[in-house]
């Protein structure tokens, strides 16, 4: 994600100190959206909408050097917290600015961690958070399961195993119906029929392997991950097999913040295109200068497949055929066109597939002010 920069903000905090209280209440700002976390024997939490139950005592963990955080866990203290602001991305999003506006719930356990919660009037959010004395520690699992409060349908992008291009059809599925064998990346979206819609996200992922979904033959949705691979072997030009795998999901620091669970919610299917809950919830960059980041449109080849008709001469990966993708982009104010795979000899960047000149091209594009993506 692209660094953010920050308008003036209000942010209030406000610390409590817990004895026996094991229910905590964190609302949206808009009052829309409750989240109720209950710690008993492991930590737990529901999610309603307008006062309607949406998820029902969802549970949440994870396995450190097998020490599970989050079973009989006991709270030391809590810390509430606010933030009012308006985001200017360097490099604009869906919108020139973003409204940040969310509750924050902390809780501080023991045994060095804490797991917080935050409630956006776009949906809800959770994380942990460790202190641990370790240097570097092993994370065997985590624990996040996603229960809903009927058999709601999911679009579920089914996958056939932990190796996927992100290219899969959004099956629509009963929740009960999807087996604990049938796996899905993100993101999946769940249909609270005549309520809202449910979208399972994930951010700020760094040192630590994606999520990804199971069934569980009930209303519920458990996450998955794939194991930290210790051999790996070269398939293709972009594809690595796992040869080898370790017991455990990540070797990680032992202080660190873990990634987001995010549940986007919206009462309209186009508020799931502008919810900007991923982006807000991702680290700032670390890109310093982005002025040589600029964004456009972008006349792709793969997508008509290096084909066009009615022209006077044979279309494929050439230099006629390229050109005629840059007149196209000008006339109709695309930014870019893009050069995907195809246009080189393996091994060697510079070797062009016959036909083609890329110094010719690059000189026409910047006639017709079009840039090239290689």
């Amino acid at each position: 994600m692209l660094k953010k920069l920050f308008l003036p903000l209000v942010i209030i905090w406000l610390g409590t100190v817990v004895n026996a209280q094991s229910e905590h209440a964190l609302r949206s700002p808009d009052r829309r959206i409750e989240v109720k976390v209950r710690t008993a024997d492991r930590i737990s939490y529901s999610v309603l909408l307008n006062g309607k139950v949406l998820m029902q005592d969802s549970t949440l963990s994870i396995n450190i050097d097998h020490d599970v955080l989050g079973l009989n866990p006991k709270v030391k203290s809590t810390k509430e917290g606010h933030v009012d602001q308006q985001i200017t991305p360097p490099i604009h999003q869906k919108s020139a600015t973003i409204h940040e506006n969310y509750n924050e719930l902390r809780l501080e356990m023991e045994g060095n961690y804490a797991v917080v919660f935050r409630a956006y009037n776009e949906g809800v959010a959770y994380r942990f958070e460790t202190t641990l004395p370790k240097r570097g520690v092993k994370v065997y699992n985590e624990e996040a399961g996603f229960n809903f409060a009927e058999n709601y349908s999911a679009y579920y992008p089914q996958e056939e195993s932990f190796f996927s291009h992100n290219e899969r059809d959004f099956l629509r599925l009963q929740l009960n119906d999807i087996k604990a064998d049938t796996i899905a990346s993100l993101p999946a979206v769940i249909d609270a029929q005549g309520v809202a819609k449910i979208a399972i996200g994930e951010s700020d992922v760094e040192d630590y392997p994606g999520l990804w979904l199971r069934g569980n033959g009930n209303n519920s949705l458990s996450a998955i991950f794939p194991p930290y691979p210790l051999e790996e072997k070269l398939t293709r030009d972009r594809d690595f097999k796992i040869t080898r795998n370790a017991e455990y999901i990540a070797s990680t620091k032992g202080s660190r913040t873990f990634p987001w669970r995010i549940l986007g919610i919206a009462e309209k299917d186009a508020d799931l295109i502008t919810n900007q809950l991923v982006y807000l919830l991702a680290k700032p960059s670390k890109i310093q200068d982005t002025s040589w980041i600029k964004p456009g449109k972008v006349a792709w080849d793969w997508w008509n497949a290096n084909n066009v008709d009615g022209v006077d001469f044979k279309s494929g990966i050439n230099t006629q055929t390229y050109k005629y993708y840059i007149d196209f982009a000008s006339k109709y104010g695309l930014e870019y066109i893009i050069l995907d795979e195809g246009w080189y000899k393996p091994g060697d960047l510079m070797t062009v597939a016959p036909g083609m000149n890329i110094e010719e091209l690059t000189a026409y594009a910047k006639q017709k002010n079009v840039g090239i993506i290689l």
